[in-house]
């Protein structure tokens, strides 16, 4: 199936673009944190880069919104051209006193993150068929894990030889390659609005259920809402690792900050073995069931990691490696095979919100109470958490695991018009099937990103 994927021209050209944006991301969102701390000091400072970057989930049904107005190539492309030139006020940090300015830019692009993953999710939504969705979010989250391995480093290295200016710059970079490969595609289909008669009085009130429409539509469709709130519960507290790893790395392992790019690059590592499955064991055994798996083993990296000795967090950050991928790609899939296609951008940026928002408050408690509770403590209570839901997800995973061919050929096809043997695994199993219709009815990335918007790291 991945071949498939690969085969299409357009996935190409797309993932030779998401190749040098994630690149950028994933080297520049690092930096930021290690150049808070390096300037100022205090791990509870650099824990704000993080809250930064995710506060802006409370954007979502605006951002959402907008994506859905617009041709999905088009918004990726100014907003990459945006963020590009915001990002330039980074040349201008050099002192304690301009750290401002860092957290103005982490700001900025949480809610370029915002645009991102929801017209990507879209754009990607419109040029793959519905079987192979997975694999697409496969490639792409294992892309992303693989230069996850370098792109911390390379922007930890670039940091400590010619500082943070030169970082910036690169990413500028990146963000124009980005811009001139989705310049390069070619669309057969992208969001297309039905045309309004502009004669025509709007009905009062529309705009407001435009707006929440995709919050609508992710509570009132089951399955992804109970995927949503597994990863509401579980990410809730999360946001305090984001944190809690600068003690980790400062206090239990008594080294400099920049070794959270390796550690980062070891959660790329996992990432990759994971992504490259992803997609045959979701058409197997279904998107809650990659996600419980996912919780389990992400629960098990955190507990590991705990104990801030030196292998253990290097087989900490592999296992959380593997896992976030797992429930990342899982709940993204569950969202874009239960959502048409006008409304992709609000139902991935709502079900974005919904778990970014504890996820960001948790980062500002993590900040707060660092320094009477330690590390340790937020890693332990985060891996319970983690493992409680997955725990309490076993009764689903049924909901989502496809049925046999044969089930699903008998049902519609009688036996002796069309061999079973003809029929992929994947065609369409009855999970995929839109569980509501009508207007809310229903049938994805540093940034590249994957979300939440800063994922736990060891």
């Amino acid at each position: 199936m991945k071949m498939r994927v690969l085969a299409d021209r357009n996935m190409r050209v797309l993932l030779i673009g998401q190749a040098m944006n994630m690149l950028g991301n994933t080297a520049m969102i690092i930096v930021l944190g290690i150049w808070v701390k390096t300037l100022t000091g205090s791990s509870a400072a650099a824990g704000l880069i993080f809250l930064l970057l995710g506060a802006t989930s409370f954007l979502a049904p605006i951002t959402g919104l907008l994506v859905d107005r617009f041709p999905r190539r088009w918004m990726l492309i100014i907003n990459d051209t945006a963020t590009a030139a915001v990002m330039a006020l980074l040349l201008l940090v050099h002192h304690r006193g301009e750290v401002w300015i860092i957290y103005l830019v982490a700001g900025v692009y949480g809610i370029s993150g915002q645009i991102y993953r929801g017209a990507r999710g879209g754009l990607v939504h419109s040029m793959v068929p519905d079987e192979l969705l997975g694999d697409a979010n496969g490639v792409l989250s294992s892309l992303n894990q693989m230069l996850r391995i370098i792109g911390p480093l390379i922007g930890a290295g670039a940091f400590a030889a010619w500082g943070g200016n030169v970082v910036a710059l690169a990413d500028i970079g990146t963000f124009v390659f980005s811009v001139a490969s989705y310049f390069g595609l070619r669309l057969a289909s992208d969001l297309a609005r039905p045309e309004r008669d502009p004669s025509a009085e709007r009905p009062r009130g529309e705009f407001a259920r435009e707006l929440v429409a995709g919050i609508k539509h992710v509570t009132g469709n089951p399955v992804i809402r109970r995927m949503v709130l597994a990863s509401v519960v579980a990410f809730g507290g999360a946001g305090m690792i984001d944190v809690a790893m600068f003690s980790l790395v400062s206090q239990g392992l008594h080294r400099p900050a920049t070794v959270i790019g390796v550690i980062t690059s070891l959660e790329g590592a996992g990432g990759v073995v994971a992504a490259f499955c992803i997609g045959g064991l979701m058409r197997r055994i279904g998107e809650y069931a990659i996600a419980c798996a996912g919780f389990v083993l992400v629960g098990t990296g955190l507990a590991v990691s705990s104990t801030a000795t030196l292998p253990a967090v290097v087989l900490g950050a592999l296992l959380l490696g593997v896992g976030l991928p797992m429930v990342l790609v899982a709940e993204l899939t569950v969202v874009q095979r239960r959502t048409t296609a006008e409304l992709q951008g609000r139902a991935i940026s709502a079900s974005d919100a919904m778990i970014n928002t504890p996820f960001t408050i948790s980062i500002g408690i993590g900040a707060a109470i660092i320094g009477a509770v330690g590390f340790r403590i937020i890693y332990l209570g985060c891996a319970a958490a983690f493992i409680a839901v997955a725990i309490a997800f076993l009764p689903y995973l049924k909901t989502t695991r496809p049925e046999p061919a044969s089930t699903v050929l008998a049902s519609t096809v009688p036996a002796s018009t069309v061999p079973a043997s003809t029929v992929p695994a994947s065609t369409v199993p009855a999970s995929t099937v839109p569980a509501s219709t009508g207007p809310t009815g229903s049938g994805p990335t540093g940034s590249g990103e994957e979300t939440p918007a800063a994922s736990p790291t060891t």
